[in-house]
């Protein structure tokens, strides 16, 4: 099918066409805070273009805090609720590639055939996803040296390439060419076309490191100097972790209240020191240092041998919010690129 076109004054159209269809999520502009993931009202703005800051689509998937279970002792008897999620037909517009990209990752944690997670699978199933490729990279990113950018179409159904005053619509599964063909947009020209096609090598070439291309998962080493580097610096804050959009620890805790109690899931890091704090006592990663170390390994070498999949998607938000100024490309490069180049000149 040929691929279409949306004219920006055409926007309001277009989102009306979906709402008849879908329940939207989307980025909505806030006033004094990144555009954030949400089910579009009337009201909302919604942040369609990807060159600002945002936050990633797993707190829609993945809330921060959520309720997963329900129990009232009222009058003698003890009643259980499990309140899932909605199950309905969504589509979520304009998440960065690299988050639809992450969102795979989360598939792998949460939807794996040994245990389906009930909470993201509601709110997973049923969902179309189409991803922006703004019109400005942002510096941060470094898709393409984490992984072939281009089999990253399979997570997505459907493209939208920011082209100035239109977005350049590309379908690639079956669902996203159903959806628009039938949508109120416009034939792309050849024009339209060659201008995707500048944008989308620019995007693949965005922020290219010296470690772009290398098997970073036989690369890492467990014991270089760069870990008691990372350490020293880091103040153990979480915010690489909560910006993440692969990232996907979490916590579960009971709270009481009267005759009630809520067994609920909220955000947490691996790189919090209670975080594998044992109930007598033991901490298997005590200090900084094995914290920091477990971060990156996990993402760039344990993931790929479990799931095949690399857990860090290049979004650059680690780089961009840390504040201390870590830099994880400056470690990888440290880690798996200077060990090469001096094996070679030996």
């Amino acid at each position: 099918m040929k691929d279409r076109v949306l004219l920006k004054d055409k926007t309001g159209d277009f989102l009306g066409f979906l709402a008849e269809r879908f329940e939207i999520v989307a980025p909505v502009e806030r006033a004094d805070a990144p555009a954030e993931f949400k089910e579009l009202a009337e009201s909302d703005v919604p942040a369609l273009d990807g060159s600002k800051p945002m936050m990633t689509p797993k707190d829609y998937l993945l809330p921060r805090h959520e309720v997963l279970v329900k129990i009232d002792m009222a009058g003698g008897e003890t009643k259980v609720e499990t309140p899932l999620p909605e199950e309905k037909p969504r589509v979520m517009l304009c998440a960065w590639l690299a988050d639809a990209q992450a969102i795979q990752v989360l598939d792998r944690v949460f939807l794996d055939r040994k245990f389906v997670d009930p909470y993201y699978s509601c709110r997973r199933e049923n969902l179309v996803l189409f991803a922006v490729i703004p019109a400005e990279m942002r510096w941060s990113w470094f898709s393409g040296s984490v992984d072939d950018v281009e089999t990253w179409k399979s997570s997505v159904d459907g493209l939208m390439y920011d082209l100035g005053d239109r977005f350049y619509i590309e379908s690639t599964s079956e669902k996203g060419a159903e959806l628009i063909a039938s949508a109120p947009l416009s034939e792309a020209s050849e024009t339209d076309t060659a201008a995707k096609n500048k944008l989308w090598d620019a995007f693949k070439n965005t922020g290219l490191q010296p470690f772009a291309g290398k098997a970073l998962y036989e690369n890492l080493a467990w014991d270089d100097p760069i870990w008691e580097e990372m350490a020293q610096k880091c103040i153990a804050c979480g915010m690489c972790s909560f910006m993440c959009p692969s990232c996907s620890c979490f916590d579960i805790q009971d709270e009481t209240c009267g005759h009630c109690v809520e067994r609920y899931r909220c955000r947490d890091t691996c790189q919090f020191e209670d975080f594998t704090l044992m109930g007598h006592g033991h901490n298997p990663r005590a200090t900084q240092l094995p914290r920091s170390r477990q971060r990156l390994l996990h993402k760039f070498k344990y993931q790929h041998e479990q799931f095949g999949v690399v857990g860090c998607t290049g979004c650059g938000r680690c780089v961009e919010l840390c504040p201390v100024n870590i830099d994880i490309r400056e470690a990888l490069n440290r880690t798996c690129v200077e060990p090469m180049e001096q094996k070679a000149e030996a």
